[in-house]
């Protein structure tokens, strides 16, 4: 556990189950909600749309094992080891967002944190805290090589959903979302969206969302 996490509050823990093969977080025995990752892949015209995930990929695995890692590195007390090949590699990408970023957090307020909105929908915030003495909500990412803000966009429009849900669940107000980018090649790459900017993927964001509610409101009324 590093020594700025300070868990700011007592964070629900959602549970995931599948309906129709779309992930949903339940928040209660009777209310089950739509997941970011859900919704934005479902409504993403330039994907194909797959939700067989019952196939993981090495990178899948790899980007799996660093989040735990990292979750252990910020907020718990042991150190999570497998003994899985893919476990080295990223315990290698894990390292460069521990030198590069996470070991200059002002405060660190939790990770893997389950956010709501207004039951429409929820999600997992990989970290949030201070940095810079700027409230933000961070995401890691795994990747062979450096991407532009265009290839990264969805990623953005994931934490702006995140930063609207815990401003109104938690009566926040982030100020920032941070993609933090480990690349094999041991390079890294920090994107910072505050602002009019942030703005404008909030904006898009319940776009989405819209798009999303009418596709599926005969399915899950």
């Amino acid at each position: 556990m590093i020594s700025s996490f300070r868990e700011k509050y007592s964070y629900p823990i959602y549970h995931v189950n599948k309906i129709n093969n779309i992930r949903f977080y339940s928040v209660s025995e009777n209310l089950n909600v739509p997941s970011v990752t859900s919704i934005l892949r479902l409504t993403n015209p330039k994907q194909q749309v797959n939700f067989d995930f019952s196939h993981k990929t090495d990178s899948m695995e790899i980007g799996n094992y660093m989040h735990k890692y990292l979750e252990h590195y910020v907020s718990k007390d042991d150190t999570f080891h497998s003994d899985n090949k893919n476990y080295v590699i990223a315990k290698k990408l894990a390292q460069i967002i521990i030198d590069n970023f996470i070991d200059g957090l002002d405060e660190a307020w939790g990770t893997e944190v389950s956010v709501l909105y207004k039951n429409l929908y929820a999600g997992t915030i990989d970290l949030i805290g201070i940095k810079d003495e700027r409230l933000s909500v961070i995401d890691y990412k795994s990747s062979y090589r450096k991407k532009t803000k265009e290839e990264m966009e969805e990623h953005f429009l994931q934490l702006a959903a995140y930063a609207v849900a815990h401003d109104w669940q938690y009566e926040t107000n982030i100020h920032s979302i941070i993609v933090f980018l480990a690349i094999r090649n041991g390079e890294f790459e920090k994107t910072v969206i505050s602002g009019q900017e942030l703005d404008s993927y909030k904006e898009k964001w319940f776009e989405r969302l819209d798009v999303f509610s009418k596709l599926t409101e005969n399915i899950y009324a």
